[in-house]
């Protein structure tokens, strides 16, 4: 980020504010056209003789704008709470009027979230992977140091494992979850390999931050597929810890890097 001291003061320009409020540059060019709604502070100097200066239809001259970093720190807070704010979900706040041990399906779950059945659908086909990434780390595998071992069922060239009424393969997308994590698949222990403690490397998915839905309480196979259901509890406290869009899931905003498949 570009540090520039104009007058005494720290500024910095257009791409040091980006940096500053971890937004693009473009967010930035619309906070600053709008700034009677938005607040944006006004520069606290604009270079109209350097790199960048121009004249505008009207006559006048500009050019590379510099913020004071004071003036930005200060915007910052009140800016990213209106960002939450206006992300929030529908039911942001919703209180489940029913029994906590009463099992909802995805109709009466997409219903309370107030989320059309089909953006529900779409949660669930988002979270699986994740769901069976959790059942991998707290039912079905050992973590010792840098190390995740799982325990599987050779079949083939294939490790299955069983989850209650859930089978599923260790594969490609399974791969792609742990590498979120910075997970490295190692065929020989089976497992993982992380650059620190496994553990805290996969601590967000073992709070369950990362899902798009909660693990459902239960499941079974059934015609047209998997059939789901979640608890009151489940779903009230799902609803209660669950962020704007703009900030959620967390595993949006995670560093990605490629790793091999088996």
């Amino acid at each position: 980020m570009l540090i520039k001291v104009i007058r005494g003061h720290e500024c910095t320009d257009r791409a040091g504010v980006a940096e500053l409020l971890e937004r693009s540059l473009q967010t930035v060019k619309y906070l600053a056209a709008d700034r009677p709604v938005t607040g944006f502070p006004e520069p606290f100097e604009v270079d109209v003789t350097g790199r960048g200066s121009r004249t505008t239809a009207d006559g006048a001259r500009t050019g590379r704008e510099y913020y004071r970093i004071a003036d930005i720190l200060a915007f910052k807070p009140g800016y990213l709470a209106r960002v939450a704010a206006a992300t929030l979900p529908r039911s942001h706040g919703r209180t489940l009027d029913t029994d906590p041990d009463t099992m909802l399906d995805p109709a009466a779950f997409a219903a309370y979230l107030r989320i059309s059945p089909d953006t529900f659908g779409s949660y669930v086909a988002k979270s699986k992977d994740f769901w069976h990434a959790y059942a991998i780390v707290t039912r079905h595998a050992t973590t010792e140091a840098d190390r995740l071992t799982i325990h599987a069922t050779v079949n083939g060239e294939s490790l299955l494992i069983a989850d209650g009424d859930d089978t599923f393969s260790v594969d490609a997308d399974i791969h792609k979850v742990f590498g979120y994590y910075d997970g490295t698949w190692q065929p020989e222990l089976p497992g993982y390999t992380f650059p620190g403690d496994a553990r805290a490397a996969l601590s967000t998915l073992l709070t369950g931050e990362d899902f798009y839905l909660p693990p459902p309480d239960e499941q079974h196979p059934g015609r047209g597929g998997m059939h789901r259901r979640w608890r009151g509890a489940t779903a009230q406290s799902f609803n209660d810890q669950r962020h704007g869009s703009a900030d959620w899931p967390r595993r949006r905003r995670r560093a990605r890097r490629a790793h091999p498949s088996a």
